[in-house]
């Protein structure tokens, strides 16, 4: 008894959303404004030589039977019913006619869809519409698709973070559609070049949005990248170019330079700054300069003094800022430079 009471109720409430839903639905389509192309059935009760299938011409009217041109665009269907009640009563045809319009074919408001998703193309908008029915409509954005989308209609051109809207859970982002747009999903538009792991071109999807995030989906820097990389942005029609140092925004949590990336944006990793050290060390060769490296630190790199080198006397061959190279004799609290060149000499005792 209580199971069969529980299905009555189930089937009560199911009924009472799905008409709201049809309500919902129809209160939309009644909102439809008619326009050129549109294809509409008119049917008037007990005269089925007034109902015809007819097209909305690119003026907006209609050839009717008995009333001729009639301009019906820019009507909603109910008030397009009640005006063509009003011409048959007031021209004496009928007295109580009862009209009802049907939109066959909705062609005067079309919406382009480009870009990266799945059935690009031309939609009719048969009803009020909204950005994620649309692109629910055309099978949703394909992997190389991101969350940036732009809207190009008559009051211009704005671009939207789809996961801005769908996090709003009460609706209240979502971007209405009202006929005549132009949908564009973006591709992969972010391009991670240089000292990455992954070199390439990523999304902006889900949480990558910052220099740090599109940094990791690369693979992160190589041990021959630089701490210090350079990001490229293009806003309001301008270039930008910046360097961000990785180093510091990750030890110090300073988000403040950890911007968030959009479409065009790009970030470039160049190979580290070198030194170089021979002579009588235990490993001469190309090091990396660590951030603040000294000239001592400089020869632990190189793995030590052999058993003959000294550390007085040691030269250093810089570049200076005319390109000429200079032989210098460092301290060994000096700072190491980019491309400098240490040499060991042999002890003489």
């Amino acid at each position: 008894m209580l199971g069969k009471s529980f299905r009555h109720f189930f089937v009560c409430i199911v009924t009472l959303v799905f008409a709201a839903w049809m309500h919902s639905v129809s209160a939309e389509e009644a909102n439809y404004v008619l326009g050129p192309g549109d294809v509409l059935k008119i049917t008037v009760y007990n005269s089925p030589d007034l109902t015809l299938e007819t097209r909305v011409t690119e003026n907006g009217t209609i050839s009717f039977p008995l009333l001729g041109e009639v301009q019906l665009g820019g009507m909603t269907a109910p008030l397009a019913e009640k005006k063509l009640a009003e011409l048959l009563v007031s021209g004496r045809f009928l007295k109580q006619p009862q009209i009802n319009i049907l939109v066959v074919q909705f062609q005067s408001k079309m919406i382009s869809v480009l870009g990266s998703v799945y059935k690009p193309g031309r939609y009719p908008l048969d009803r009020a519409t909204n950005l994620t029915d649309l692109l629910a409509l055309v099978g949703g954005a394909t992997p190389d698709g991101s969350d940036l989308i732009t809207i190009i209609g008559k009051s211009g051109k704005s671009e939207y973070d789809l996961r801005s809207i769908m996090d709003k859970t009460d609706g209240s982002q979502n971007i209405p559609l009202a006929g005549g747009e132009i949908v564009y999903v973006h591709a992969r538009d972010i391009s991670v070049m240089g000292q990455v792991n992954r070199p390439g071109k990523y999304s902006v999807v889900g949480g990558v949005r910052t220099v740090s995030d599109f940094l990791g989906v690369a693979g992160g820097i190589n041990p021959s990248g630089a701490d210090v990389v350079t990001v490229t942005t293009f806003r309001d029609g301008k270039l930008n170019r910046f360097e961000v140092d990785v180093d510091s925004l990750f030890r110090t949590g300073n988000n403040s330079e950890n911007i968030e990336l959009a479409s065009g944006d790009g970030i470039y990793v160049p190979r580290a700054p070198m030194f170089y050290i021979y002579g009588e060390v235990q490993r001469p060769g190309s090091f990396r300069i660590e951030r603040n490296m000294t000239v001592i630190q400089a020869l632990a790199q190189g793995g030590g003094l052999t058993s003959r080198g000294t550390q007085r006397n040691i030269k250093l061959h810089r570049r200076n800022e005319k390109g000429a190279i200079e032989k210098l004799s460092p301290e060994l609290t000096d700072p190491v430079l980019p491309d400098d060149v240490l040499y060991v000499q042999e002890s003489l005792f």
